[in-house]
């Protein structure tokens, strides 16, 4: 459970971050900011077994007046992402509540990442920006595939993150025998219309 929760927070700032930069990438028209959700996994390990976590978070897209990327003609001028800590999804309860616990919900009931930069490349962009997760800001950079779908932009993506970076705890349950590991694997995927 407790692994649950510690996974759960370094995941939700992958998240958040991969999140903010696809939508970002995939908004096309005028300067003005479009709002889009995007699905994230966050995954990890414990001593006992894996776990996986999920939640929907959102976006905020400012294009135009930047460099064009994969379905973005006009490029993007801002973008952020919001990941809503409280919505979680975990498989168990116990899971859920660990989770909530390490990344501190009363506290900091949100995760954002603000893009910064990016750098276009043949299927997508290369993305940097800053991640907060409970009180600590860190600079990511993580790729993103973007491809047009329909009237929109499929973003992807995905990356790897250590919690303790942020000030996360990692859960430690059953006495110390079930300890979650640091290392959390975070994805994303979803669909920008412009």
């Amino acid at each position: 459970m407790a692994v649950a929760h510690l996974a759960s927070r370094t995941g939700l700032a992958r998240t958040v971050t991969a999140g903010i930069v696809g939508l970002a990438l995939l908004q096309a028209g005028p300067a003005s900011a479009q709002r889009s959700s995007v699905d994230f996994t966050v995954s990890g390990t414990s001593t006992i077994r894996g776990w996986t976590c999920s939640v929907t978070g959102s976006t905020r897209v400012t294009v135009g007046s930047s460099t064009p990327v994969r379905g973005l003609a006009d490029g993007v001028q801002t973008a952020t992402l919001t990941v809503p800590v409280g919505e979680f999804e975990c498989p168990e309860d116990e899971m859920r509540e660990h989770l909530l616990e390490a990344l501190r919900v009363g506290e900091f009931p949100e995760i954002t990442f603000r893009l910064e930069s990016y750098e276009a490349n043949g299927r997508g962009a290369v993305t940097t920006g800053t991640l907060t997760m409970l009180d600590a800001t860190e600079e990511v950079s993580f790729p993103l595939s973007l491809t047009p779908s329909g009237s929109g932009v499929q973003i992807e993506g995905e990356l790897a993150l250590d919690m303790t970076t942020y000030g996360v705890v990692p859960p430690v349950v059953m006495l110390g025998l079930m300890r979650v590991r640091p290392q959390i694997r975070i994805q994303f995927s979803g669909i920008i219309a412009p």
